[in-house]
C-alpha cells in the first residue's frame, strides 16, 4: 500500500497513513483531524529516517524539520517490514531509497502500534517485550 498521508501528533508522535484515506474523526473542538488510511503506523517518542549512508533527521529535530522529512515519505510503499532487536522495534525500509526505523530510550517498551482498521484485524504493538495483538 501507499503512504497517502503523514502527519505528526502530540510531541514527536509520526503517522504514516496507508492505503485509501477515510475522513479523519472530530476532535474535541469540533476540527476534523487528518485523514486516515486503511492501515496506520504509528511511532512515538524516538523514531529516524535513513538514507542509505547516513541519518536524514528524526524525532530529536525542530517540529518543523520533523514535518519536513516526515513528508519525504508521501507516495513511498513499504518494501520491507521487520522487527530488530531483543525488544522488538520497528524497521521499515521504503521505495524510495528510506528506511524509517523506531528505537526508544525511555524505560518501558518500544512505542510503536499498527493498527489494521479497514481489514478488522486489531493492531500489532509490544507489551510486555513481546509482539502482542489486540482486536479494540
Amino acid at each position: 500500500m501507499v503512504i497517502s498521508n503523514v502527519w505528526m501528533g502530540h510531541g514527536s508522535a509520526l503517522f504514516l497513513e496507508l492505503g485509501a484515506l477515510s475522513e479523519g474523526q472530530i476532535r474535541r473542538d469540533g476540527s476534523v483531524g487528518s485523514p486516515q488510511g486503511e492501515i496506520t503506523v504509528m511511532v512515538d517518542f524516538d523514531w529516524r529516517i535513513e538514507k542509505l549512508r547516513s541519518i536524514l533527521g528524526g524525532s530529536h529535530d525542530t517540529k518543523k524539520r520533523c514535518l519536513f522529512i516526515s513528508k519525504k515519505l508521501m507516495n513511498a510503499t513499504i518494501t520491507s517490514a521487520k522487527l530488530t532487536g531483543r525488544l522488538p522495534e520497528l524497521e521499515l525500509q521504503l521505495s524510495n531509497g528510506f528506511w524509517v526505523v523506531t528505537f526508544s530510550h525511555y524505560a518501558g517498551q518500544p512505542s510503536w502500534v499498527v493498527f489494521f482498521k479497514a481489514l478488522g484485524l486489531g493492531w500489532l504493538a509490544v507489551k510486555n517485550g513481546k509482539l502482542h495483538i489486540g482486536n479494540s
